[in-house]
């Protein structure tokens, strides 16, 4: 028994040190690999925190400078104070979201905000400058319409001949004066005024050879295109103003450009610089945790072949065995007869034994059981179920064997008025002398009597005859009466008296047990109804 203890708990104490040291190995090869990972966490988190951020952003910048570049182009072409207003407010709301970028990673997070304000001081100044271009291209256009007046008043003239050549002369003036606004240069438009300032010269002489109303209306012209031509605000010093405004708006865009592309520039430098950086890190990271990997490949190779000698020991010695016990447990039999699973003192041929002793107490149990199901709790004899039961397979096995079936319904006459006069105990009592009787009056180990309920009997007699059946129904009628159970209530006689009904299943004949049955039933109530204590058979 010693020897078997030890053996017992020596399996217990190889399978739990085994289990240790895998689970000290494991947490080994944890720790090492959470070194590790907080090591790459941290490359992650720098990546997320910085390098990620400074792409992202340097990404977005160059979104918002793309879309600054082109609001600021949209700004310096617009042609009316709705499409200026339009652009200067893009550029307005993308130098703010611009400058609600995270910067504070750089050192030069100041250095970019101040860069920001001077773009937006420049946007400021160019639309200012539009502003004023549009106005004084609103008065251009002002003066073109005045050319226009000029020139069709002066088609009023045409019909004097004395004013032809004065005439001519003038709308060429006004074609001259109308080319000024096709001019794109100071220098051009300089070039231009010295010309019109000597063809001026040469149609004031013209003029003077004029006479009479001619020469009254023709100066009316001539003044007027001269107060639009030279006045302080009009058409040469308007298209002056107007060309100074564009080299400057054209500068300041250029200027405002260069400020945006250098924003950038700093911004992806900055985002360069941080790659660069974390990616240093991760090279030495990446060689520390090299060095690493070959310890946690030996310790994890050690681990797995520790593990595969735990599993060849399990599986020998108790895989295989609670197979078996399996096997054995659906079988429901063969514990004591099969060595393998009492080899070794241990658990499982503990359970062996107990499933033994549990497979005899159940099939014990089982026995008990069903001879209970079958037999009346009362009488202890065979109970309606059993009958039943009987009763389907003795049809059937009539039938097959074309044999005779006899089958009778027995009942205690005046049954209730026995209870009523000698009460309920008496009249178990008297059920159970009739079981017994009736029990001991079959012989036939095939026969079979069973209480059907209440006060009534029913017995199946196989391979029995008409004759045989109704001899032996009138047997246990006699044998009833031959107890003398008083019965004084009953009117058909002072002792218990009982009626039968009998039916028989002929050779040959076909019919179902329930049919059978019925017929037994209708046989026992003709008794009944031929004043009792009689077996009679239809």
């Amino acid at each position: 028994m010693s020897l078997l203890s030890k053996r017992y708990y020596s399996s217990a104490r190889l399978l739990f040190t085994s289990l240790l040291l895998i689970l000290l190995l494991f947490i080994l090869l944890s720790l090492l690999f959470y070194h590790r990972l907080q090591q790459a966490q941290q490359i992650v988190n720098n990546v997320a925190e910085q390098a990620v951020p400074a792409v992202l952003e340097a990404s977005r910048v160059h979104n918002k400078v793309k879309e600054l570049n082109l609001q600021s182009e949209l700004l310096r072409q617009a042609i009316s104070q709705a499409a200026r207003a339009r652009a200067y407010q893009q550029i307005s709301q993308i130098i703010v979201q611009m400058s609600t970028l995270d910067h504070q990673q750089y050192v030069q997070h100041q250095y970019q905000q101040q860069r920001l304000q001077l773009i937006a001081d420049e946007a400021l100044s160019l639309n200012k400058l539009i502003t004023e271009r549009l106005v004084l291209q609103q008065l251009s256009q002002q003066w073109l319409e005045t050319l226009q007046q000029l020139q069709q008043q002066s088609q009023q003239l045409a019909n004097s001949s004395t004013s032809q050549p004065w005439l001519l002369h003038y709308s060429g003036l006004l074609r001259d004066v109308t080319a000024l606004y096709s001019i794109d240069r100071l220098y051009n438009l300089r070039q231009s005024r010295t010309e019109l300032e000597s063809r001026w010269l040469a149609n004031q002489q013209l003029l003077n050879q004029l006479s009479g109303p001619a020469q009254v209306a023709a100066t009316a012209l001539a003044t007027q295109l001269d107060t639009a031509l030279r006045s302080e605000r009009g058409i040469l010093a308007l298209r002056q103003a107007e060309l100074t405004n564009i080299a400057k708006a054209t500068g300041k865009a250029n200027f405002l450009r260069s400020l945006v592309t250098d924003y950038a520039s700093e911004t992806e430098l900055n985002a360069y610089q941080s790659a660069a950086s974390l990616m240093q890190l991760s090279k030495q990271s990446s060689q520390a945790l090299a060095r690493q990997n070959q310890f946690s490949i030996s310790l994890a190779l050690a681990a797995i072949l520790l593990l595969l000698a735990i599993m060849a020991y399990t599986q020998k010695r108790v895989i295989k065995r609670l197979k078996i016990l399996n096997d054995k447990v659906q079988a429901g039999s063969g514990f004591d007869d099969d060595d393998r699973l009492f080899a070794s003192n241990d658990e499982i041929a503990d359970i062996a034994r107990s499933f033994t002793q549990y497979s005899a107490t159940v099939a014990a149990q089982q026995t008990a059981l069903e001879r209970q199901s079958l037999t009346d709790g009362l009488t202890s004899i065979a109970n309606r179920r059993h009958f039943d039961s009987q009763l389907h397979s003795a049809v059937a096995m009539a039938k097959r064997m074309q044999q005779p079936l006899a089958v009778i319904l027995l009942d205690v006459d005046h049954f209730k008025a026995y209870n009523d006069s000698y009460g309920h105990l008496a009249g178990d009592d008297t059920l159970k002398a009739i079981a017994n009787t009736l029990a001991n009056t079959l012989q036939r180990q095939v026969d079979l009597v069973a209480r059907y309920g209440g006060e009534e009997f029913a017995c199946i007699l196989p391979n029995t005859s008409q004759q045989q059946a109704m001899a032996m129904a009138e047997q246990l009628r006699l044998e009833i009466m031959a107890l003398m159970l008083p019965h004084q209530a009953s009117p058909t006689a002072h002792i218990i008296t009982i009626s039968l009904g009998v039916a028989c299943l002929h050779v040959g004949q076909d019919i179902s047990d329930k049919v059978l049955l019925n017929q037994a039933d209708k046989a026992l109530y003709q008794a009944k109804r031929q004043g009792r204590n009689c077996s009679v058979m239809l």
